[in-house]
């Protein structure tokens, strides 16, 4: 598991992994066949971390992992 810097949320190691993809541009598609999972479990990874960041969107969610120094 991981924390951000200020002691928010705990991301566990995939759903690290799966924000790195999406930050680095990859789709869900991609990302799945990166990280041999289903894309629909991709999309569960991402909807979990932006509900644990509270985060509006993707591009929000990608925002608070970076300036919470997770990616």
């Amino acid at each position: 598991m991981m924390r951000f810097a200020n002691d928010g949320p705990v991301l566990t190691r995939r759903e690290v992994e799966v924000v790195r993809l999406v930050a680095d541009g990859y789709s869900a598609k991609e990302a799945a066949l990166n990280l041999r999972i289903a894309p629909c479990t991709v999309e569960r990874h991402i909807e979990n971390v932006r509900l644990k960041t509270r985060a509006r969107n993707r591009a929000q969610m990608i925002a608070h992992v970076v300036s919470g120094g997770l990616i």
